[in-house]
């Protein structure tokens, strides 16, 4: 890597089997990380004739990843655990590993094990900017400073504050966030059943630059909303052109594991040509809910997002927080 160039951040999502997921981490800390679907000679994208093959179209995008980047496994070895390491080879492939289903993960990269790093994914030390949360099985994290510093932090047992902000200033912040959007997400669910909280967050989205039509099916005198709750259009500022946000509302408590709402999105997408899905949903995100996003979202080639819990109370503070607060002048 020359000097001008930037190391990259590529994130692998986990695999499904648990035992799998320890195997990983294993050949991780050996000094291999390493990626599935990639169990045949087929596979090896080093050889040329197989590179443009339909079934390592998703893993093409392994041959970018160069000495001096580094990668982070999801939800490794157990879920929410995260591991992270700098790569100091090119891509490989190997003999693999002997897994639940057979040989796998031949696709590999030599790490530096003295700067391999092991975090919650809700450390405080990991900046909030970097976005770990994503859920496709290959994906580039683009907050590259951001994520240096949280190694920093997390190598350090630092904490990142805001100028002039105390260490008590901080974990206010961090129990705001553990506790009381919760309770926000908790009142909304409370005071916006079914198809009313639909109309609660048609408001947000209509504060959000860009956004320059919002159809509500179901308070429309809709028959059937074919997989579409909100219909979202904006402009997007970067290529002038407008984008199609199917969004999914599931007013719902306790944790979320239904995967249907995703398939609601899949429905809305292709029936509306949507260019993204969303799924907001007041009930705690879960695990399977996340496989099944992953899952639809790589056989339809659409990003879906999942605002979950206290995601939602934070999504409508930062774009209509007087939705939740009376902040006129007493």
């Amino acid at each position: 890597m020359s000097n001008n160039e930037k190391p990259a951040i590529w994130a692998f999502n986990k695999v499904d089997d648990p035992q799998d997921r320890l195997l990983i981490h294993k050949s991780i800390l050996a000094g291999k990380s390493r990626f599935g679907w990639s169990g045949e000679d087929i596979n090896d994208l080093s050889d040329e004739s197989n590179y443009w093959r339909e079934e390592n179209r998703l893993q093409r995008r392994l041959l970018e990843v160069k000495p001096g980047d580094w990668v982070v496994h999801r939800n490794t070895p157990v879920w929410c655990q995260f591991v992270a390491a700098r790569v100091i080879s090119g891509y490989q492939f190997d003999e693999g590993l002997q897994c639940s289903g057979g040989i796998d993960f031949r696709h590999c990269f030599e790490v530096d094990t003295n700067t391999i790093v092991e975090f919650d994914r809700l450390d405080p030390n990991v900046l909030p900017t970097v976005r770990l949360n994503q859920r496709q099985r290959l994906e580039r994290i683009y907050e590259v400073a951001d994520f240096r510093a949280s190694i920093d932090n997390l190598k350090k047992g630092a904490v990142e504050m805001g100028e002039g902000e105390s260490r008590e200033g901080h974990h206010l912040r961090v129990k705001t966030g553990k506790e009381l959007l919760p309770l926000a997400t908790q009142l909304i669910h409370e005071t916006h059943k079914s198809k009313n909280l639909e109309g609660f967050l048609a408001q947000v989205f209509k504060k959000i630059p860009g956004v320059e039509e919002i159809e509500e099916h179901g308070r429309g005198g809709w028959r059937t909303d074919h997989g579409a709750d909100l219909i979202v259009r904006m402009l997007d500022p970067l290529l002038g052109l407008e984008r199609t946000i199917i969004v999914q509302v599931k007013s719902y408590e306790g944790e979320h594991r239904d995967p249907n709402a995703v398939e609601q999105v899949k429905t809305g997408i292709e029936e509306f040509d949507g260019h993204a899905g969303m799924i907001i949903t007041t009930a705690e995100g879960t695990e399977e809910l996340e496989d099944k996003i992953r899952e639809i979202s790589e056989e339809i080639n659409r990003p879906i997002t999942l605002l979950a819990g206290p995601e939602v109370s934070r999504f409508v503070i930062k774009h209509a927080p007087e939705l939740l607060f009376n902040l006129s002048p007493r």
